[in-house]
C-alpha cells in the first residue's frame, strides 16, 4: 500500500488529494507519519516518489506492508497525528 502526506494535510480538499475526513486531517510531516506508522507495527519504507497531484512539494511516500483496508488505516494513522 502507497500512502503521502497530501492524504492527511488540511489545506487540501478532497479533490485536491486529502483522503481523510477534515475533523482528522492536520499539518503532517514525514517524522509524524513515520512515528504513526511505529505506534501501529508496520512495516514500512519510505520512497522518494513525488504524489502527482503535487509533485513540487510532495516528494516522498510510504510504502506499507498491510493487508488492511487503506481508508481504515489511514483513518488509524490520521488519529495518532492528530493526538501527537
Amino acid at each position: 500500500m502507497i500512502i503521502y502526506p497530501s492524504y492527511f494535510d488540511r489545506k487540501y480538499s478532497k479533490k485536491q488529494g486529502r483522503k481523510v475526513p477534515k475533523n482528522l486531517a492536520s499539518d503532517p510531516t514525514p517524522e509524524t507519519i513515520e512515528l504513526a506508522l511505529k505506534k501501529l507495527n508496520l512495516k514500512y519504507e519510505l520512497q522518494n516518489n513525488p504524489y502527482p497531484k503535487h509533485w513540487p512539494t510532495d516528494k516522498i511516500r510510504f510504502y506499507i506492508e498491510t493487508n488492511r483496508k487503506k481508508s481504515d488505516l489511514l483513518k488509524e494513522i490520521a488519529k495518532i497525528i492528530k493526538n501527537s
